[in-house]
Parts: C-alpha cells; structure tokens; sequence
C-alpha cells in the first residue's frame, strides 16, 4: 500500500475539517441533531459525526448526501498548487544541463519559490542586469495552460526583484511537441519571440536575453541544445 504524505493528509484534513464545520453550523441554523440529519440523509448517525469532527475518509457521495439534506451543495475543483519536483518528473537532467552551460556570472537556483501553494520555479540564472526564469516542459499536454502557469510564477518573481525576469520555457524536442507548439504559433510568436540560439547564446555569454523565450532540448545531446 503506497504511503501517502504528511503534507497530503495535512491539506485533506484541513479540508473535511472546513466542510464539517459548514455542515455543522447549517444543521444548527436548521435545528436538527445529528440523528434527525442522519435520518434525512439516509446515513449512519455515526458518519455524521465523523463529518463534523472532519474526517476526510468519509465517501464523497455520502458527504453530498449529508451536505444536500442541510441545503449546501459540495462543490470540488482543483486549484494550481505545488509544482512536482523535478526530481519527480525527469525534468533534473535538462535543468542540469542548462546549468553546466551557464556563463559564470548566473548563480543558478533550482526550484526556487514562486507563488502561494508551494509553486516553485524550475530553474533561475540570476544574472547581473536580468534573471532568466526557465520552466522545463518534458510534454506539452496543453501548451496555452503550461505557458500560463509558467507566466505566473514570472510574474511573481518580477514583483519580487527589481531586475528584469524572462521567462524560457524549455522544452523537450520531441515530433509531439513540434506538433503541440505549430498549433499555436501566433501565441509563439507574440510572447516568446527568443529562439534557442538567442536563449543559448544568454545562458553561455551572460549577455542580455530581452525578451521571453523558447529553448527546444534533445534529451539524446543535452548539450548540443537547439531551435
């Protein structure tokens, strides 16, 4: 059985203990105990009580039904949070890569905090008159949505330090990606218009990049980097 983290449970609790306690104050305002309400939804008085002392192991749709006799409707959605590690996504090889090729005037940091939730950013070369914000996209999925996550956390860290940040999105050079990228080439274009020889020629002379960009990888050369 795969063990699941501390932090998980932490955030999992936090949750169930937060619609427990909603349930519990529209239960009160209705004037129903715990055995009314578990009458009313069809459960155990005893599950009831395991919502109110939030207890995140309760089934979803029994606590639908609980929430449903009290007049609230449970309602999940996903929010961007903690970035995997890229120790967890193969993404370590491309960032080390990059940083065996940075001119020695970057003090390169990985995985640095970028946002609320744990966001982080993949790879930052500090560089003396700008700061180069690499994401590192193993498989493009949904091009517009990686780059928008990405721009975020640039957004972040450009409020954070007074010299320019560029974003770089760093993407691995696969026939699928090329694909996923044709498909939105005005967005290319209009917010990353560096190319891999402008990225490369930044990362290995320390001069100014301007502007945001794209950076296509091989993983067969991680060395030999080209657009």
């Amino acid at each position: 059985m795969v063990k699941r983290s501390p932090a998980v449970r932490t955030v999992a609790t936090a949750q169930a203990r937060r619609i427990g306690e909603e349930i519990l104050r529209a239960q009160a305002t209705l004037g129903l105990s715990a055995r009314q309400l578990a009458l009313i939804s069809g459960v155990a008085p005893s599950t009831v009580r395991r919502i109110h002392a939030g207890d995140g192991g309760v089934h979803l749709h029994t606590l639908c039904a609980i929430a449903q006799a009290v007049g609230l409707q449970v309602s999940l959605r996903a929010f961007e949070g903690r970035t995997p590690s890229l120790r967890d996504t193969g993404q370590l090889r491309i960032a080390e890569a990059i940083r065996q090729i940075a001119h020695e005037s970057f003090k390169s940091v990985l995985e640095l905090s970028a946002g609320d939730h744990g966001r982080s950013a993949d790879l930052v070369l500090f560089g003396p008159e700008e700061i180069l914000h690499f994401e590192i996209e193993r498989l493009l999925l949904d091009f517009q949505a990686q780059y928008r996550s990405g721009a975020r956390k640039r957004e972040y860290l450009d409020g954070e330090h007074s010299r320019s940040v560029r974003l770089v999105l760093a993407v691995e050079d696969t026939v699928r990606n090329r694909a996923a990228v044709h498909e939105h080439l005005p967005l290319l274009r209009s917010a990353l218009p560096a190319g891999s020889r402008d990225v490369l020629r930044s990362i290995r002379t320390g001069s100014v990049l301007g502007s945001d960009g794209l950076l296509w990888v091989r993983t067969r050369d991680l060395l030999d980097l080209r657009r």
